[in-house]
Protein backbone atom coordinates (compact mmCIF):
# COMPACT_ATOMS: atom_id res chain seq x y z
CA UNK A 1 0.00 0.00 0.00
CA UNK A 2 1.66 3.71 -0.97
CA UNK A 3 0.87 6.63 0.21
CA UNK A 4 -0.75 8.89 -1.80
CA UNK A 5 -0.38 11.87 0.04
CA UNK A 6 3.95 11.56 0.18
CA UNK A 7 4.46 14.62 -1.72
CA UNK A 8 8.26 13.71 -1.45
CA UNK A 9 9.95 9.98 -0.59
CA UNK A 10 7.34 7.28 -1.68
CA UNK A 11 5.59 5.41 1.47
CA UNK A 12 5.20 2.14 1.34
CA UNK A 13 3.13 0.57 4.44
CA UNK A 14 3.28 -3.61 3.60
CA UNK A 15 0.08 -5.24 3.19
CA UNK A 16 -0.42 -8.69 4.54
CA UNK A 17 0.21 -11.25 2.05
CA UNK A 18 2.39 -9.13 0.17
CA UNK A 19 6.16 -9.75 -0.84
CA UNK A 20 8.59 -7.11 -1.60
CA UNK A 21 12.13 -7.04 -3.24
CA UNK A 22 14.57 -4.95 -2.96
CA UNK A 23 17.45 -5.62 -5.88
CA UNK A 24 21.29 -4.71 -5.59
CA UNK A 25 21.84 -1.98 -3.29
CA UNK A 26 24.22 -1.61 -0.46
CA UNK A 27 22.56 -2.00 2.89
CA UNK A 28 23.43 -1.52 6.11
CA UNK A 29 22.12 -3.11 9.00
CA UNK A 30 23.18 -1.80 12.09
CA UNK A 31 23.28 -5.43 13.05
CA UNK A 32 26.56 -6.14 15.24
CA UNK A 33 26.95 -7.86 18.51
CA UNK A 34 30.17 -6.30 19.39
CA UNK A 35 29.87 -2.95 18.62
CA UNK A 36 32.31 -1.64 21.49
CA UNK A 37 34.73 -3.97 19.86
CA UNK A 38 34.73 -2.50 16.49
CA UNK A 39 33.25 1.02 17.34
CA UNK A 40 36.45 2.26 14.79
CA UNK A 41 35.33 0.25 11.91
CA UNK A 42 32.51 1.68 10.11
CA UNK A 43 31.94 -0.96 7.66
CA UNK A 44 31.55 -3.51 10.40
CA UNK A 45 29.49 -1.30 13.21
CA UNK A 46 26.93 -0.54 10.25
CA UNK A 47 26.63 -3.95 9.08
CA UNK A 48 27.67 -2.86 5.51
CA UNK A 49 26.48 -5.20 2.24
CA UNK A 50 27.46 -4.84 -1.20
CA UNK A 51 24.93 -5.04 -4.01
CA UNK A 52 22.69 -7.28 -1.87
CA UNK A 53 19.05 -8.15 -2.39
CA UNK A 54 16.36 -7.83 1.31
CA UNK A 55 13.37 -9.64 0.68
CA UNK A 56 9.98 -9.19 2.56
CA UNK A 57 7.09 -10.97 2.89
CA UNK A 58 3.88 -10.09 5.25
CA UNK A 59 5.48 -7.32 6.21
CA UNK A 60 8.34 -9.26 8.01
CA UNK A 61 12.27 -9.18 6.62
CA UNK A 62 12.70 -13.09 5.04
CA UNK A 63 16.23 -12.60 3.52
CA UNK A 64 19.24 -10.18 3.51
CA UNK A 65 22.17 -11.26 1.16
CA UNK A 66 23.46 -11.07 -2.05
CA UNK A 67 21.29 -12.85 -5.15
CA UNK A 68 18.58 -13.67 -2.21
CA UNK A 69 15.94 -12.63 -4.10
CA UNK A 70 16.39 -14.94 -7.31
CA UNK A 71 13.05 -15.97 -7.34
CA UNK A 72 10.90 -12.57 -8.17
CA UNK A 73 7.32 -14.09 -8.66
CA UNK A 74 4.13 -12.54 -7.69
CA UNK A 75 6.52 -9.88 -5.91
CA UNK A 76 7.22 -5.88 -5.99
CA UNK A 77 11.23 -4.90 -7.01
CA UNK A 78 12.12 -2.06 -6.04
CA UNK A 79 15.54 -1.51 -8.11
CA UNK A 80 18.18 -0.45 -5.20
CA UNK A 81 21.05 -0.12 -7.52
CA UNK A 82 22.61 3.06 -6.87
CA UNK A 83 20.62 3.45 -3.36
CA UNK A 84 21.56 2.52 0.49
CA UNK A 85 19.08 1.06 2.67
CA UNK A 86 19.12 0.74 6.01
CA UNK A 87 16.78 0.42 8.98
CA UNK A 88 14.17 3.42 9.15
CA UNK A 89 14.94 6.20 12.09
CA UNK A 90 13.67 6.58 14.76
CA UNK A 91 13.23 9.52 16.84
CA UNK A 92 13.12 8.97 20.88
CA UNK A 93 12.78 12.72 21.78
CA UNK A 94 10.02 14.72 20.41
CA UNK A 95 7.35 17.13 21.80
CA UNK A 96 4.74 16.70 18.72
CA UNK A 97 1.17 17.62 20.50
CA UNK A 98 0.43 20.99 21.08
CA UNK A 99 -0.78 24.58 19.12
CA UNK A 100 0.29 27.62 18.57
CA UNK A 101 3.85 29.32 17.46
CA UNK A 102 6.81 30.69 19.40
CA UNK A 103 8.38 32.05 16.13
CA UNK A 104 9.02 35.03 18.74
CA UNK A 105 11.19 33.32 20.80
CA UNK A 106 13.52 32.28 17.77
CA UNK A 107 13.72 35.99 16.90
CA UNK A 108 14.73 36.87 21.06
CA UNK A 109 17.31 33.88 21.01
CA UNK A 110 18.56 35.67 17.69
CA UNK A 111 19.19 38.63 19.19
CA UNK A 112 21.29 37.41 21.78
CA UNK A 113 18.57 36.27 24.80
CA UNK A 114 18.93 32.91 26.36
CA UNK A 115 15.90 30.54 26.87
CA UNK A 116 15.78 31.36 30.72
CA UNK A 117 15.88 34.99 29.64
CA UNK A 118 12.81 34.07 27.32
CA UNK A 119 11.29 32.73 29.91
CA UNK A 120 11.47 35.15 32.57
CA UNK A 121 9.68 37.64 29.86
CA UNK A 122 6.65 35.35 29.82
CA UNK A 123 7.79 33.17 27.31
CA UNK A 124 8.29 29.27 26.95
CA UNK A 125 6.57 26.19 27.85
CA UNK A 126 3.54 28.35 29.23
CA UNK A 127 3.00 30.16 25.97
CA UNK A 128 2.53 26.96 24.50
CA UNK A 129 0.50 25.90 27.26
CA UNK A 130 -2.02 28.57 26.68
CA UNK A 131 -2.06 27.73 22.87
CA UNK A 132 -3.08 24.12 23.50
CA UNK A 133 -5.29 24.47 26.22
CA UNK A 134 -7.05 26.82 23.86
CA UNK A 135 -7.30 24.21 21.09
CA UNK A 136 -10.14 21.58 20.60
CA UNK A 137 -9.34 18.15 20.85
CA UNK A 138 -9.99 17.64 17.24
CA UNK A 139 -7.38 20.36 16.60
CA UNK A 140 -5.06 18.80 18.41
CA UNK A 141 -5.31 14.86 17.27
CA UNK A 142 -5.03 16.88 13.43
CA UNK A 143 -2.18 18.69 14.12
CA UNK A 144 -0.32 15.63 15.47
CA UNK A 145 -0.97 13.56 12.49
CA UNK A 146 -0.01 16.12 10.22
CA UNK A 147 3.24 16.41 11.83
CA UNK A 148 3.48 12.68 12.28
CA UNK A 149 2.98 11.79 8.68
CA UNK A 150 5.77 14.57 7.80
CA UNK A 151 8.06 12.80 10.20
CA UNK A 152 7.47 9.25 7.88
CA UNK A 153 8.21 11.75 4.62
CA UNK A 154 11.75 12.36 6.49
CA UNK A 155 12.59 8.35 7.13
CA UNK A 156 11.01 8.17 11.06
CA UNK A 157 9.86 5.35 11.71
CA UNK A 158 9.13 4.92 15.07
CA UNK A 159 9.13 8.08 17.60
CA UNK A 160 8.32 8.85 21.38
CA UNK A 161 5.56 11.47 21.53
CA UNK A 162 5.40 13.64 24.71
CA UNK A 163 2.62 15.17 26.16
CA UNK A 164 3.61 18.57 28.25
CA UNK A 165 1.78 21.37 27.70
CA UNK A 166 -1.34 20.29 29.57
CA UNK A 167 0.20 21.11 32.69
CA UNK A 168 -2.75 19.90 34.86
CA UNK A 169 -3.83 16.27 35.36
CA UNK A 170 -7.16 17.03 33.27
CA UNK A 171 -4.96 18.64 30.22
CA UNK A 172 -2.60 16.15 30.27
CA UNK A 173 -4.80 13.38 30.30
CA UNK A 174 -6.86 14.94 27.30
CA UNK A 175 -2.91 15.38 25.43
CA UNK A 176 -2.32 11.27 25.94
CA UNK A 177 -5.68 10.66 24.75
CA UNK A 178 -5.15 12.46 21.61
CA UNK A 179 -2.46 10.76 21.22
CA UNK A 180 -4.29 7.13 21.16
CA UNK A 181 -7.19 8.52 19.34
CA UNK A 182 -4.46 9.13 16.06
CA UNK A 183 -3.89 5.94 15.80
CA UNK A 184 -6.79 4.55 16.31
CA UNK A 185 -7.85 4.86 12.64
CA UNK A 186 -6.80 1.54 10.59
CA UNK A 187 -6.29 4.16 7.79
CA UNK A 188 -4.81 7.04 9.25
CA UNK A 189 -2.32 4.75 11.88
CA UNK A 190 -0.99 2.63 8.48
CA UNK A 191 0.87 5.87 7.30
CA UNK A 192 2.18 7.50 10.54
CA UNK A 193 5.25 6.11 13.02
CA UNK A 194 4.75 3.86 15.33
CA UNK A 195 4.21 6.03 18.73
CA UNK A 196 5.69 5.19 22.03
CA UNK A 197 3.88 7.77 24.18
CA UNK A 198 5.42 9.77 27.14
CA UNK A 199 3.32 11.32 29.81
CA UNK A 200 5.59 14.97 30.39
CA UNK A 201 3.32 16.48 33.09
CA UNK A 202 5.96 17.75 35.14
CA UNK A 203 7.03 20.31 32.63
CA UNK A 204 6.84 23.13 33.96
CA UNK A 205 4.41 24.72 36.92
CA UNK A 206 0.51 24.51 36.82
CA UNK A 207 -1.03 27.71 36.68
CA UNK A 208 -3.77 25.98 39.28
CA UNK A 209 -1.49 24.74 41.59
CA UNK A 210 0.53 26.14 44.25
CA UNK A 211 3.84 25.20 44.00
CA UNK A 212 5.58 22.41 42.58
CA UNK A 213 5.19 19.90 45.38
CA UNK A 214 1.56 20.03 45.01
CA UNK A 215 1.67 19.63 41.33
CA UNK A 216 4.05 16.97 41.82
CA UNK A 217 1.63 14.94 44.03
CA UNK A 218 -1.96 16.13 42.16
CA UNK A 219 -0.02 13.67 39.19
CA UNK A 220 1.57 10.95 41.23
CA UNK A 221 -2.14 10.59 42.78
CA UNK A 222 -2.94 10.47 39.19
CA UNK A 223 -0.67 7.67 37.86
CA UNK A 224 -3.98 5.13 37.98
CA UNK A 225 -5.53 7.27 35.67
CA UNK A 226 -2.78 7.16 32.91
CA UNK A 227 -2.13 4.10 33.42
CA UNK A 228 -5.61 3.23 33.40
CA UNK A 229 -6.05 5.26 29.60
CA UNK A 230 -3.11 2.90 28.22
CA UNK A 231 -4.78 -0.30 29.01
CA UNK A 232 -7.84 1.43 26.99
CA UNK A 233 -5.76 1.45 24.34
CA UNK A 234 -3.36 -1.18 24.57
CA UNK A 235 -4.33 -3.57 21.27
CA UNK A 236 -3.62 -0.67 19.33
CA UNK A 237 -0.81 -1.10 16.36
CA UNK A 238 2.16 -0.32 16.48
CA UNK A 239 1.43 2.16 19.71
CA UNK A 240 4.22 1.40 21.99
CA UNK A 241 3.40 1.20 25.67
CA UNK A 242 3.44 4.26 27.93
CA UNK A 243 6.31 6.06 29.82
CA UNK A 244 6.51 9.29 31.52
CA UNK A 245 9.14 12.02 32.01
CA UNK A 246 10.46 14.85 34.10
CA UNK A 247 11.75 18.30 33.07
CA UNK A 248 14.73 18.31 36.22
CA UNK A 249 16.58 21.70 35.70
CA UNK A 250 17.17 24.99 38.00
CA UNK A 251 13.41 26.86 38.05
CA UNK A 252 11.91 23.70 37.50
CA UNK A 253 11.99 20.71 38.97
CA UNK A 254 14.27 19.59 41.55
CA UNK A 255 16.12 15.92 42.19
CA UNK A 256 13.72 15.21 45.04
CA UNK A 257 9.94 15.91 43.31
CA UNK A 258 11.80 13.79 39.76
CA UNK A 259 12.72 11.34 42.15
CA UNK A 260 9.51 10.49 43.62
CA UNK A 261 7.59 11.02 40.21
CA UNK A 262 10.14 8.79 38.73
CA UNK A 263 10.13 6.11 41.80
CA UNK A 264 6.07 5.89 41.26
CA UNK A 265 5.94 5.63 37.86
CA UNK A 266 8.41 2.26 38.25
CA UNK A 267 6.02 1.07 40.83
CA UNK A 268 3.49 0.85 38.45
CA UNK A 269 4.88 -0.63 35.84
CA UNK A 270 5.96 2.48 33.22
CA UNK A 271 9.19 3.16 32.18
CA UNK A 272 10.79 6.90 32.70
CA UNK A 273 13.05 9.11 30.79
CA UNK A 274 14.77 12.63 32.37
CA UNK A 275 15.11 15.99 30.51
CA UNK A 276 18.62 16.51 32.91
CA UNK A 277 21.96 18.35 32.68
CA UNK A 278 20.37 21.12 29.91
CA UNK A 279 21.52 24.42 31.35
CA UNK A 280 23.00 23.16 34.70
CA UNK A 281 24.27 19.98 36.60
CA UNK A 282 20.78 19.83 37.84
CA UNK A 283 21.60 16.25 38.96
CA UNK A 284 19.22 14.29 36.90
CA UNK A 285 22.49 11.68 36.07
CA UNK A 286 22.64 10.74 39.54
CA UNK A 287 18.51 10.59 39.75
CA UNK A 288 18.92 8.06 36.58
CA UNK A 289 21.78 6.26 38.17
CA UNK A 290 20.46 5.56 41.64
CA UNK A 291 16.80 4.56 40.13
CA UNK A 292 18.27 2.30 37.59
CA UNK A 293 20.43 0.48 40.79
CA UNK A 294 17.38 0.58 43.21
CA UNK A 295 15.66 -1.77 40.03
CA UNK A 296 19.05 -3.53 39.71
CA UNK A 297 18.93 -2.40 35.90
CA UNK A 298 22.27 -3.26 34.34
CA UNK A 299 23.06 -3.05 30.60
CA UNK A 300 23.55 -6.78 30.55
CA UNK A 301 20.08 -7.56 32.08
CA UNK A 302 17.87 -5.47 30.69
CA UNK A 303 14.03 -5.52 32.11
CA UNK A 304 11.21 -5.89 30.18
CA UNK A 305 9.17 -2.98 31.89
CA UNK A 306 10.04 -0.42 34.86
CA UNK A 307 12.65 0.28 32.90
CA UNK A 308 15.14 3.78 33.39
CA UNK A 309 15.64 4.45 29.70
CA UNK A 310 17.33 7.67 28.97
CA UNK A 311 18.62 11.25 30.38
CA UNK A 312 18.25 13.54 27.51
CA UNK A 313 20.11 17.01 26.47
CA UNK A 314 22.98 16.07 28.95
CA UNK A 315 25.18 19.72 28.39
CA UNK A 316 26.60 19.34 32.04
CA UNK A 317 27.09 15.24 32.49
CA UNK A 318 30.23 13.85 33.21
CA UNK A 319 31.85 11.44 31.75
CA UNK A 320 32.20 9.50 34.87
CA UNK A 321 27.80 10.22 35.20
CA UNK A 322 27.65 8.91 31.37
CA UNK A 323 29.57 5.70 31.98
CA UNK A 324 27.74 4.95 35.31
CA UNK A 325 24.40 5.44 32.79
CA UNK A 326 25.53 3.32 30.10
CA UNK A 327 27.14 0.33 32.66
CA UNK A 328 23.38 0.19 33.74
CA UNK A 329 21.74 0.29 30.24
CA UNK A 330 20.51 3.92 30.64
CA UNK A 331 20.51 5.62 27.15
CA UNK A 332 22.41 8.89 27.05
CA UNK A 333 20.28 11.33 24.24
CA UNK A 334 21.72 14.27 23.08
CA UNK A 335 19.58 16.80 21.19
CA UNK A 336 21.49 18.77 18.67
CA UNK A 337 18.80 20.96 17.43
CA UNK A 338 18.04 22.19 20.67
CA UNK A 339 21.80 23.79 20.36
CA UNK A 340 21.31 25.00 17.24
CA UNK A 341 18.05 27.08 18.06
CA UNK A 342 19.13 28.14 21.57
CA UNK A 343 22.38 29.07 20.92
CA UNK A 344 23.74 26.82 24.04
CA UNK A 345 26.82 24.31 23.57
CA UNK A 346 26.58 21.35 21.64
CA UNK A 347 27.06 17.47 23.38
CA UNK A 348 30.80 16.76 22.19
CA UNK A 349 30.95 13.39 20.24
CA UNK A 350 34.55 13.14 20.78
CA UNK A 351 33.88 13.70 24.71
CA UNK A 352 31.86 10.59 24.69
CA UNK A 353 33.84 9.11 22.58
CA UNK A 354 36.69 9.14 24.35
CA UNK A 355 34.84 7.97 27.23
CA UNK A 356 33.80 4.72 25.44
CA UNK A 357 30.12 5.79 25.70
CA UNK A 358 27.39 5.31 23.02
CA UNK A 359 24.75 7.84 22.78
CA UNK A 360 21.24 7.99 20.89
CA UNK A 361 20.84 11.52 18.80
CA UNK A 362 16.88 12.48 18.55
CA UNK A 363 15.15 15.48 17.02
CA UNK A 364 13.83 17.11 20.13
CA UNK A 365 10.95 18.45 18.32
CA UNK A 366 8.84 21.01 19.61
CA UNK A 367 7.61 24.47 19.39
CA UNK A 368 9.67 26.30 21.32
CA UNK A 369 13.67 25.66 21.74
CA UNK A 370 13.53 23.09 18.34
CA UNK A 371 10.78 24.14 16.03
CA UNK A 372 11.84 22.06 13.57
CA UNK A 373 10.52 18.44 12.51
CA UNK A 374 13.58 16.88 11.34
CA UNK A 375 15.84 14.23 13.00
CA UNK A 376 17.65 14.10 9.79
CA UNK A 377 18.81 17.75 10.51
CA UNK A 378 20.22 16.68 13.83
CA UNK A 379 21.67 14.09 12.43
CA UNK A 380 23.45 16.26 10.48
CA UNK A 381 24.39 18.77 12.91
CA UNK A 382 25.71 15.53 15.08
CA UNK A 383 28.32 15.47 12.57
CA UNK A 384 29.43 18.96 11.67
CA UNK A 385 28.82 20.78 14.55
CA UNK A 386 29.06 17.88 17.71
CA UNK A 387 31.67 15.91 16.50
CA UNK A 388 30.10 12.85 16.02
CA UNK A 389 31.74 10.06 14.04
CA UNK A 390 29.80 8.88 10.71
CA UNK A 391 29.05 5.67 12.65
CA UNK A 392 28.07 7.13 15.51
CA UNK A 393 25.18 9.22 13.99
CA UNK A 394 23.93 6.53 11.85
CA UNK A 395 23.92 4.06 15.09
CA UNK A 396 22.63 7.55 16.98
CA UNK A 397 19.46 7.56 14.98
CA UNK A 398 18.48 4.18 14.42
CA UNK A 399 20.14 0.88 17.06
CA UNK A 400 20.88 3.24 20.19
CA UNK A 401 17.75 6.12 19.36
CA UNK A 402 15.37 2.33 19.55
CA UNK A 403 16.91 1.61 23.20
CA UNK A 404 16.64 5.12 24.17
CA UNK A 405 12.84 4.51 22.80
CA UNK A 406 12.56 0.68 24.83
CA UNK A 407 11.50 -0.75 21.54
CA UNK A 408 14.97 -2.39 20.50
CA UNK A 409 13.38 -5.69 20.32
CA UNK A 410 11.65 -4.64 16.95
CA UNK A 411 13.61 -1.39 15.78
CA UNK A 412 16.68 -0.20 15.00
CA UNK A 413 18.39 -3.05 12.94
CA UNK A 414 17.26 -5.07 9.75
CA UNK A 415 17.25 -8.52 10.43
CA UNK A 416 15.99 -11.46 9.05
CA UNK A 417 12.65 -12.18 11.36
CA UNK A 418 11.80 -8.54 12.21
CA UNK A 419 9.54 -6.41 11.28
CA UNK A 420 10.58 -4.20 7.54
CA UNK A 421 11.17 -0.97 9.06
CA UNK A 422 13.81 0.80 7.30
CA UNK A 423 14.79 3.47 4.46
CA UNK A 424 16.14 3.60 1.33
CA UNK A 425 17.96 6.87 -0.32
CA UNK A 426 20.67 7.38 -3.26
CA UNK A 427 24.04 7.07 -2.25
CA UNK A 428 26.72 4.41 -3.27
CA UNK A 429 28.33 4.39 0.50
CA UNK A 430 26.96 5.56 4.28
CA UNK A 431 28.46 8.78 3.95
CA UNK A 432 25.98 9.77 1.71
CA UNK A 433 23.33 10.28 4.38
CA UNK A 434 24.86 13.55 4.77
CA UNK A 435 24.58 14.12 1.01
CA UNK A 436 21.62 16.76 1.80
CA UNK A 437 21.21 18.14 5.22
CA UNK A 438 17.21 17.31 5.22
CA UNK A 439 17.24 13.84 3.89
CA UNK A 440 16.21 15.52 0.40
CA UNK A 441 17.72 12.71 -1.62
CA UNK A 442 15.76 9.68 0.42
CA UNK A 443 13.52 7.57 -2.06
CA UNK A 444 11.58 5.33 0.21
CA UNK A 445 10.26 4.51 3.27
CA UNK A 446 8.60 0.89 4.18
CA UNK A 447 7.00 0.03 7.05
Amino acid sequence: MTNPLSAGAEIISVKEHERIVIRNALVLTMDCDNLDEVESTSAVVLGAQKECDVVIENGIVKAIAPNAAANQTGARVIQGRGCVVMPGLIDAHTHPVFAGSRATETVLKAQGLSYEEVTARGGGIVVSMRATRAASTAELRASYIARARQALARGVVAWEAKTGYGLNVEQELRLLECLYEAHKEEKVANFLPAMAPTVLGPHAASPEQHGLDNYMQALIDALPQFSSLAKKYAELDRVKPISVDVFLERNYFTREQADRWLSAALQHGMDVHLHADEFSRSGGCEVAIALSQKMEQTHARARNRGRVLSVDHLQYATDSDLLKLQTLGVMPVVLPLTSFFSNIAYVEGRKLRSAGVRAAIASDFNPGSAPMNSLWFAAFLALVKGGFAMSEVLTGVTRHAARAMGVEASHGVLRVGLPAQMIMFEGNCPEDFFATPLGDHLKTVII
